[in-house]
């Protein structure tokens, strides 16, 4: 597998990391991230989460400074996951459900694919926006070497 310009890492920064890893801690497991507890680093803490068979990591920070966070301002819109199944999204919708997030959209099918695109949003701590989303045509696509086919 050819690593060059792939996503090695997402770091996302909470107002309360023990909170948000209450939260983050099922619905990464459930991804199939191996979840890291918190580490000191400079004058704060993260976890390093990482997904073994893809080698992409989600890293959680203990913000130093509060700032409500805005899918509309510049910066960070939402953060989107693959799911391998339509029942895997659905069973990311159930689990976010009792986790007590507050879903936006979904799960549903939605235009942005003509191979199929069945996602569900979400909101996680700190109002930070998350989608995961089944694409069939993505595995196929990524095996043919051409993923903007999807």
């Amino acid at each position: 597998m050819d690593l060059h310009g792939s996503i090695n890492h997402i770091a996302l920064t909470v107002s309360d990391l023990d909170e948000a890893m209450r939260f983050y801690t099922p619905l990464l497991e459930e991804l199939g991230y191996t979840i890291n507890g918190p580490m000191p680093y400079k004058e704060t803490r993260l976890t390093v989460n990482v997904h073994e068979r893809n080698g992409t990591a989600v890293n959680i920070w203990q913000a130093s400074r509060q700032h409500p966070f805005d899918i509309y301002e510049p910066g960070l819109h939402h953060l989107a996951f693959n799911a391998s199944s339509k029942a895997a999204v659905d069973a990311v919708h159930q689990l976010v459900v009792a986790l007590g997030a507050t879903v936006l959209d979904g799960p549903a099918e939605f235009p942005f694919s003509h191979k199929g695109y069945y996602a569900v949003y979400f909101l996680g701590p700190d109002g930070v926006k998350i989608e995961v989303v089944h694409m069939p045509g993505l595995a196929d696509a990524i095996a043919r070497g051409n993923a903007s086919a999807a």
